[in-house]
C-alpha cells in the first residue's frame, strides 16, 4: 500500500521560485511549518542553472535608475499581459532580494570600487542585470540550496514527479506523486501548494531549454481550472 506523507506546505519545483519559496517559508513559520520540496530532477539539475544574463533590480537610483523604468521594462517585455500590480511589487522588492542572496554567499560580480557590478540586457532602458560572471543562474541555485540546508523542517523529494492535485470543493488538499527511482505511487496530504515549475521552453520545436523543461505543473493547475 503507498505510504501517504503529510507536509504543511508542498512546493512543486526546486529552480530559483521553488528554493526561494522554501526558505521564505521555513523562515516566515520559525521552523515550525513542515516543507516538501518535490522535484522531478535533482536540485541542482534545475534549469535555473542555465541563467547567464543576470537578474535586474534597481540597485543604483544615485546613477539614474528608477523603479518606474524597470516597471515600465518589465510591462513592456511581456507585451503588456504582466499583471501589473505584481511587478509593481516584484520590482520593488529586488533590491532587498539582491543584497540578501550577497548576505548568504552570492558572489556577484563588482566594479573596480567594490559594489555590486551590473551591465546592459535585453530591453532593459539602464544597465540594471546584476551578474556573476557569465554563471548567474549556477551560483544562485548555488546559494539557496545551500541555504535550505540550514532549515531542518525543509524537505528535498528528488527525482519525484507530481501527477495530479488534490482540491476537495475548491480547497486545495494535496497532490499525488511517483518515485521515479521506484516507481512507488505516493500521496501527500498538504495545507496549502505552491506551483514554482518555470517555463514551458521545450513546447516549442526548437528551444534551448533543457529537455526538462516541459510545462507539467503549469498544465495541472490548468488542467484543474478547467474542470
Amino acid at each position: 500500500m503507498s505510504e501517504t506523507l503529510t507536509f504543511d506546505i508542498v512546493i512543486v519545483g526546486s529552480g530559483i521560485a521553488g528554493l526561494r519559496a522554501a526558505i521564505e517559508a521555513a523562515r516566515v513559520s520559525g521552523g515550525k511549518s513542515s516543507i516538501a520540496v518535490i522535484t522531478k530532477v535533482q536540485a541542482m539539475r534545475s534549469h535555473s542553472v542555465s541563467a547567464e544574463g543576470g537578474t535586474a533590480a534597481v540597485l543604483y537610483p544615485d546613477k539614474g535608475d528608477t523603479f518606474e523604468s524597470h516597471i515600465y521594462d518589465t510591462i513592456k517585455g511581456s507585451d503588456f499581459l504582466a499583471d501589473q500590480d505584481a511587478v509593481d511589487f516584484f520590482v520593488r522588492a529586488m533590491p532587498a532580494e539582491i543584497y540578501k542572496l550577497e548576505h548568504w554567499g552570492m558572489p556577484w560580480s563588482r566594479t573596480e570600487d567594490g559594489r555590486i557590478a551590473q551591465r546592459n540586457f535585453g530591453g532593459y532602458n539602464f544597465p540594471r542585470a546584476t551578474f556573476a560572471a557569465d554563471r548567474v543562474g549556477f551560483f544562485e541555485m548555488q546559494t539557496l540550496y545551500d541555504t535550505t540546508r540550514k532549515f531542518d523542517n525543509i524537505h528535498f523529494f528528488q527525482e519525484w514527479f507530481v501527477t495530479s492535485l488534490i482540491v476537495d470543493h475548491g480547497t486545495f488538499r494535496g497532490l499525488t506523486t511517483i518515485d521515479m527511482k521506484t516507481g512507488d505511487f505516493h500521496p501527500f496530504n498538504a495545507k496549502a501548494g505552491i506551483i514554482a515549475t518555470g517555463g514551458a521552453g521545450r513546447l516549442y520545436r526548437f528551444a534551448t531549454f533543457g529537455y526538462s523543461s516541459t510545462p507539467d505543473g503549469l498544465s495541472l493547475a490548468y488542467g484543474l481550472a478547467h474542470q
